[in-house]
């Protein structure tokens, strides 16, 4: 029993270090995102910095208007600062109307870009 008791809290405190040094809470069809508030969420980038990993975007990418996760409906209302950043083989990306924001540097080091579609409701880059 004692054994068990211990295998489950480290197994917890491994969990908890994951989610606390990770920018993004969750990933679906590709895309890592981060949750805002309990309807909204952001575009961002895999692992603990921005720097952590390049290139985990490739092709052409359409960021869906919300996303589902674990039941929950997800609105995606930002694309965080550097969250494609270094990401050289990506070539197109579609932005929803739901995007209000896009942060600094989202797209830098994006080298083989050629394509990015921003609705009118962009108001902040």
């Amino acid at each position: 029993m004692e054994n068990i008791l211990k295998k489950n809290i480290l197994c917890f405190v491994m969990f908890t270090m994951c989610i606390v040094t990770s920018a993004h809470d969750f990933e679906v069809d590709g895309i890592y995102y981060k949750i805002t508030s309990s309807t909204k969420c952001a575009v961002t980038y895999k692992g603990d910095t921005y720097s952590s990993y390049s290139k985990e975007y490739n092709g052409d990418i359409t960021i869906p208007e919300s996303v589902i996760y674990y039941g929950d409906t997800y609105e995606v209302t930002s694309i965080e600062s550097y969250a494609f950043y270094d990401c050289s083989g990506l070539t197109e990306v579609t932005i929803p109307n739901r995007v209000t924001s896009i942060g600094s540097s989202a797209f830098s080091g994006c080298s083989g870009l050629t394509s990015v579609t921003i609705p009118n409701s962009v108001t902040r880059i």
